[in-house]
C-alpha cells in the first residue's frame, strides 16, 4: 500500500551521523573552492589558487563516496541521509558547473539543462516521499551524471596546467566535450527514471508494491 508522509518523519531517526556531516561538508567546501578559482583567475601566474581549487574538487569527491560508503559500513543508513547526499550532490554539481561558466566557458545551455533536470528530481523525491510513501532510489545513469559533473569541472581546472604542453587539436584542448556527455547521460537518466516512476505518481491505483518482489526491492522503498 502507498501511504501519505509527513516532512518531520524524516527527522525520527539518527540526524547526526558521519556519513550526514561528510555530505553536508560536500556543501561547505563550495566557497572555499569558488574562491580559490577567483583568485586563480585574478593572478593566472600565480598556481597556488589553482591547485587549491583541485585539491577542493577532489576532497569534494571523496567526501561523495566516503558518506555512502561509511554509512553501510557503520550501519548508519537512513532515509534522510539517502536523501541528504543526492540534495547536497545537486548543490555541489550545480556550483561546480556555474564557476566553470563562469570563468572557463563552459556551455550555458547544458548548465541550464542539468538544473532543470535536478529541479525535476527534487520534485520527484519529495512527492514519492509525501505522497507515495517511496524512496525514490537512484540510478545508474544519476550517479555516472555526477561523475561526469566532476570529470568536466576537474578537465576545465587542469586544462591551464596541461593545456600548454599539447598540441592545438589535442583531444585535452576540447573539454566541453565532457558537457555534450553528460547532456547524453542526463537525456537517458530521466527516460529511465520515467519509465520506473510514472505509473507510481500519475496512476498510483495500477501499481501493487509486493515486498516480497526481489525485483520490486531494487527499485522501490516503502518508508
Amino acid at each position: 500500500m502507498l501511504h501519505e508522509k509527513r516532512p518531520k518523519d524524516l527527522l525520527e531517526e539518527r540526524v547526526f551521523t558521519l556519513s550526514n556531516f561528510l555530505s553536508v561538508s560536500r556543501v561547505l567546501l563550495l566557497p572555499f573552492f569558488i574562491q580559490f578559482t577567483r583568485k586563480h583567475i585574478e593572478s593566472p601566474r600565480n598556481s597556488e589558487y589553482l591547485f587549491l581549487a583541485i585539491g577542493t574538487c577532489i576532497l569534494a569527491v571523496l567526501t561523495d563516496f566516503l558518506d555512502g560508503f561509511l554509512a553501510r559500513l557503520l550501519s548508519q543508513e537512513s532515509v534522510l541521509g539517502k536523501y541528504l547526499d543526492p540534495i547536497c550532490d545537486k548543490f555541489v554539481t550545480i556550483g561546480g558547473l556555474s564557476v566553470i561558466v563562469h570563468y572557463y566557458q563552459f556551455p550555458l545551455w547544458i548548465l541550464i539543462i542539468y538544473i532543470l533536470r535536478e529541479i525535476l528530481g527534487v520534485w520527484l523525491g519529495g512527492f514519492l516521499y509525501l505522497k507515495r510513501g517511496i524512496q525514490g532510489k537512484p540510478n545508474w545513469w544519476g550517479k555516472i551524471g555526477v561523475g561526469l559533473v566532476a570529470a568536466a569541472v576537474l578537465w576545465y581546472m587542469t586544462l591551464p596546467l596541461i593545456g600548454p604542453t599539447l598540441p592545438e587539436n589535442h583531444f585535452f584542448q576540447h573539454p566541453e566535450y565532457s558537457g555534450y556527455v553528460l547532456v547524453l547521460i542526463l537525456s537517458i537518466g530521466v527516460i529511465a527514471y520515467s519509465k520506473r516512476y510514472w505509473n507510481i505518481v500519475f496512476h498510483p491505483e495500477r501499481f501493487i508494491l509486493d515486498p516480497e518482489d526481489k525485483k520490486q526491492k531494487k527499485k522501490y522503498e516503502l518508508v
